[in-house]
């Protein structure tokens, strides 16, 4: 069947991930046809009224095509296309900020396609739309040269706030989130917002005994509100958890941290001198993170991490732990196991909060 423009477009999105473990979820697969039918015509939603019904093979088989056809480019046609993208990076990718000549990190817009998401979100499957020039606001200096939009079209607004980091940004249509085009790391501004972070983590290392002392000693309050920022900061200084309040889940879906863990997350084994926790729960990057022992395994796979505490590799993937003797972390804040279970189980009960 020969498709509309805007219905074959987004056709397209999907078949390209017919391998995707994405187009095997049914959540995907549901989100994806109700907005496939709304760019279709009345004839072809008359007709397609089923997914399961619909053979994508077609479509898969040409990205495939052309992605082997990219592997075999001869030297000269690789070195073309690098040209090609070295000249859009000069052109669009620098800014002059305070007379400096300073490197963009992200001077693309995100192009149309399928949202996928984070964990299993609710959302996944639905359709990103492309970002036109009426949905972007660009940031620059009153008496700069303002960028002039495509032919036919126009900016939706032109400010100057030097009181952001930003120097465009637009709304995004699946969660209306606001996203940016900022600075590439390197850049001075950044840098000195990273310096100013590394300076407040080199004062907290005077503090930090004393604050593990106040938070074990709250493991024994008689407020359920302290003993549960007790343990709250017992994960994020142990496993080094990332905070994910309820409205950031709210946005990336079924995504732990330590102030949304739930009782399912944790499991708690008593032994003879002390509780010992073990756990899974989806974390940062959409990693299963396996807690055994109270302490977070180390990955299995090759994607490299700039810091942070190690992920695990995916519940699927069965390994032996690696904890070594000594680094193990236990929950035994007395010589009993009793009292710290009922602590433990009471605190995780509710969603935690870190005050």
């Amino acid at each position: 069947m020969r498709l509309s423009v805007k219905a074959e477009e987004v056709a397209t999105f999907y078949g390209r991930m017919l391998d995707h473990e994405y187009t095997t979820k049914e959540v995907f697969r549901k989100n994806f046809f109700n907005d496939w039918r709304k760019e279709m015509t009345v004839e072809e939603r008359e007709v397609i009224k089923s997914l399961d019904k619909c053979d994508f093979t077609e479509i898969h088989r040409y990205f495939v095509d052309k992605a082997a056809a990219r592997k075999v480019l001869t030297r000269e046609e690789k070195q073309k296309l690098k040209e090609e993208a070295e000249n859009l990076q000069q052109e669009f990718g620098y800014c002059i900020l305070d007379g400096h000549r300073e490197k963009i990190g992200n001077f693309k817009t995100e192009p149309p396609g399928l949202f996928r998401g984070r964990g299993d979100h609710p959302k996944m499957g639905m359709l990103k739309r492309r970002v036109m020039p009426e949905d972007v606001v660009i940031n620059c200096s009153r008496d700069s040269k303002i960028p002039k939009p495509p032919a036919g079209h126009q900016w939706k607004e032109v400010r100057s706030d030097n009181t952001v980091m930003w120097l465009a940004a637009w709304t995004e249509s699946i969660q209306n989130s606001i996203k940016y085009v900022m600075l590439n790391p390197c850049s001075k501004l950044k840098g000195e917002k990273a310096w100013q972070k590394f300076e407040t983590a080199r004062r907290l290392r005077g503090f930090v005994d004393e604050i593990r002392s106040q938070y074990q000693a709250d493991w024994k309050s008689q407020e359920m509100k302290t003993r549960q920022r007790a343990v709250a900061l017992y994960f994020i200084d142990k496993l080094a958890l990332l905070a994910r309040t309820p409205s950031w889940m709210a946005q990336c879906g079924d995504l732990a941290g330590c102030c949304s863990l739930r009782v399912e997350h944790v499991q708690l084994h008593p032994e003879a001198d002390g509780c010992q926790a073990s756990g899974s729960l989806v974390g940062k990057s959409v990693l299963r993170d396996e807690l055994i022992g109270g302490r977070r395994q180390k990955p299995t796979h090759k994607r490299k991490r700039r810091g942070g505490a190690h992920c695990s590799a995916p519940a699927t993937v069965k390994r032996r732990p690696r904890c070594r003797p000594g680094r193990g972390v236990t929950l035994r804040p007395d010589r009993t196991s009793q009292p710290f279970t009922v602590l433990l189980r009471g605190a995780l009960s509710n969603r935690m909060r870190v005050a």
